[in-house]
């Protein structure tokens, strides 16, 4: 009984589509199995060489006692003197940054870590301050510079203040796990910086200092300017604000941030981080409104609030986001070439059996494996070139012999050969994919409606078996 062949080939295809589904969905897994190793390497590299560096910009703070009525733990009142601290930023600074990026100074096996080292400078002035009646300890100012990671510092920054040198020296006791080191130039060192602090000054900042794919400054001046260049073209820039010009070319890129606002809230928010939890979340960019739930909302992006001006470093091609992006599209592929084989068998009437549909989707899943693997090692634009020449050439060597003739294998070859290029071309247009896809989709579907517009698909669906050509194999 040949009435229900149509429905049955439907049903099979489907269902070999969804075991094709769950093919891909084991390749993706293997991608992210992947990913998770660079991961690793890069955590590795953090805990033990360099990280991700930020530094906050130089400010004065100095302490100062009040007075207070106190209770007791019988809550009676007593009088009690308790410490604050004023702190002081810059009314402008002036930053250059420049950054000589590379990813072949860490690696591992096949994985690599972006790493740079920043020569920067700032130009700036402290005006003289304007005091309140308080009881301050000038005794005990000074400069602050924190830093997140000392490691990666070629020497000790200095500073420049009427004309003399002073190199900051790092306090091993401010740090208290708080993910900063409070490179410090202070008063009881330098008795001399006292009049420089009491009624403002001038001074000529230099720092050398190495990190792994990411810098942010924390700017904390009335004013700030940042020039920022390097050797690298692959730049992502965030934070509280963004550059107003920048430039990216062939391993070259440049950025210019100005602002007037951002340096007294950062001042701010310094001055009112109550524990070391805030200061470590500063540390690393960020802060929460809520310190009780800082993992839990960093993780999902939620109630985060951007600091400094940050600008990362990004992989040329990353192998496994380019990967997984083209898994996404390996069901639509597939659905396109069992599509266009069942048009070939409803109009040629040649029978295609449901295995020859699985070698098919099997050698289009190991596309996506050639991919992974060959670009591991070599370009992702030849690894796809690779892939795409090898398993289109599998496919159309087998068809030859599936559909009994050269015309329809290449007709099959050129098929295949376009999806490859379309979903190559998604790849690089991540901008405009939602775009293209849909234009794709409605020329596709336009095509499969203008092909099939004179066939009878109840017709199809009752041909006796003696018109349906049965499959032997060719002697070539």
């Amino acid at each position: 009984m040949r009435s229900h062949f149509l429905t049955f080939k439907i049903i099979a295809i489907f269902i070999l589509i969804g075991i094709f589904g769950i093919g891909l969905l084991f390749i993706q897994n293997l991608v992210s199995e992947r990913q998770s190793y660079q991961q690793d390497f890069i955590r590795d590299i953090s805990s033990t060489q360099i990280r991700p560096q930020t530094i906050i910009a130089p400010y004065v703070q100095v302490p100062y006692t009040e007075q207070k009525t106190c209770l007791d733990d019988q809550k009676k009142p007593f009088p009690c003197t308790e410490q604050y601290f004023m702190y002081l930023g810059a009314d402008s600074t002036d930053w250059t940054a420049n950054f000589n990026v590379s990813d072949n100074n860490y690696r591992r096996t096949i994985y690599r870590a972006i790493d740079y080292q920043a020569n920067l400078s700032a130009k700036g002035a402290f005006y003289k301050p304007e005091l309140d009646q308080k009881n301050y300890e000038w005794n005990k100012a000074q400069i602050i510079f924190p830093l997140h990671d000392p490691r990666g510092l070629e020497k000790q920054p200095s500073i420049k203040i009427n004309n003399q040198n002073y190199t900051f020296q790092i306090n091993e006791q401010a740090k208290d796990q708080s993910g900063f080191d409070f490179m410090t130039v202070s008063v009881q060192k330098h008795p001399e910086i006292l009049q420089a602090i009491q009624n403002g000054f001038e001074f000529n900042l230099q720092l050398q200092t190495k990190g792994l794919s990411k810098f942010n400054l924390i700017p904390t001046s009335h004013h700030v300017t940042y020039n920022a260049k390097g050797n690298w073209a692959d730049t992502k820039y965030d934070g509280q604000s963004l550059p107003y010009a920048k430039m990216s070319q062939t391993e070259q890129f440049s950025a210019q941030w100005k602002n007037i606002a951002l340096g007294q809230q950062n001042l701010n928010k310094i001055a009112n981080c109550e524990n070391s939890d805030c200061m470590r979340q500063l540390s690393h960019a960020y802060l929460t409104r809520s310190s009780n739930e800082a993992v839990t909302a960093y993780e999902s992006g939620q109630n985060i609030e951007k600091i400094g001006l940050s600008t990362e470093f990004l992989e040329s091609v990353n192998v496994y986001t380019q990967t997984d992006r083209a898994i996404k599209y390996g069901i639509v592929i597939i659905i396109i070439t069992f599509g266009c084989f069942f048009l070939f068998e409803v109009m040629k009437g040649l029978r295609i059996h449901p295995i020859q549909y699985a070698l098919v989707a099997m050698a289009q899943g190991i596309f996506f494996v050639l991919l992974l693997s060959i670009s591991e090692y070599y370009a992702f634009a030849w690894a796809y070139i690779v892939a795409a020449i090898a398993c289109v050439g599998l496919m159309t060597w087998y068809l030859f012999f599936v559909m009994r003739g050269i015309k329809a294998a290449a007709i099959f070859s050129l098929i295949l050969s376009t999806l490859y290029a379309v979903m190559y071309l998604l790849l690089q247009s991540s901008g405009k994919t939602f775009l293209i896809g849909s234009v794709i989709s409605f020329i596709v579907l336009a095509a499969v409606m203008f092909i099939t517009r004179h066939i009878d698909w109840y017709q199809v669906g009752t041909k006796p078996k003696s018109e349906l050509k049965n499959y032997t194999p060719s002697q070539y």
